[in-house]
């Protein structure tokens, strides 16, 4: 497993900031992500969806990571395909570990950060509210667990969200070259599977693998250290 650290520049923030981002962790063991969390020590932490396995059908070790993870900072979570093909996990209990979570809503942190969560839909996901959203003044993060969304609604629709976080394509599960083999909602040889696209898109390659036999080559698992600086 390996750290990916991205720093960005802003101008309407009263300080600088590190963020901690996990994705897909699919209900796998997560002790060696915890371990680097806390090495880290960011401000917050951004669980960006997929906690549950649908295709296992597994869930017992979600919400205990996600109180680990508010052990060590605040922590918010956006819903991934996942959840919402396997709802096995109730809101009430998410806010049982004492995170924030972010269903087409968004927090203020810190008075200087908005962040908001973009829920996935069978279909096409809702984005009304990010109207709203990119009305504030504040610097804008928004965690949407599917980088394909970015293309079909965000790049040109909502220009004023600053930084738009991503997992969802597992790094392309396989890496040839410095690029990804297949990505699901994208297909093969996908753009968005892990990097910093036009400088608002930042794609994490996620914590684990699905349930599927298709293995994960020249692709290391990944935390992503944000830095949002002054």
């Amino acid at each position: 497993m390996v750290v990916t650290n991205y720093t960005i520049n802003a101008q309407n923030i009263s300080k600088d900031y590190s963020f901690a981002v996990l994705s897909d962790l699919h209900d796998k063991p997560y002790r060696e992500a915890i371990e680097l969390v806390k090495h880290m020590r960011p401000d917050a932490i951004f669980v960006v969806g997929d906690l549950v396995d649908r295709h296992l059908k597994r869930k017992d070790r979600c919400l205990p990571f996600l109180t680990e993870c508010v052990e060590i900072a605040p922590t918010f979570f956006s819903y991934g395909n996942h959840e919402i093909k396997f709802p096995v996990i109730s809101e009430e209990e998410l806010l049982s570990t004492g995170v924030t979570v972010l269903d087409n809503s968004w927090a203020l942190f810190n008075n200087d950060i908005l962040i908001g969560g973009q829920r996935p839909s069978i279909n096409e996901p809702k984005t009304e509210w990010l109207r709203d959203f990119e009305d504030a003044n504040q610097f804008k993060i928004l965690l949407d667990h599917h980088p394909e969304h970015y293309p079909k609604y965000l790049r040109d629709y909502h220009p004023e969200i600053d930084l738009i976080i991503s997992g969802h394509a597992h790094g392309g599960q396989i890496r040839l070259f410095g690029h990804g083999l297949f990505s699901p909602g994208q297909g093969i040889f996908p753009k968005y599977t892990k990097g910093f696209y036009d400088e608002r898109l930042i794609v994490g390659a996620g914590l684990s693998n699905t349930g599927y036999i298709i293995p994960r080559v020249s692709n290391p698992r990944e935390v992503l250290e944000i830095s949002i600086k002054k």
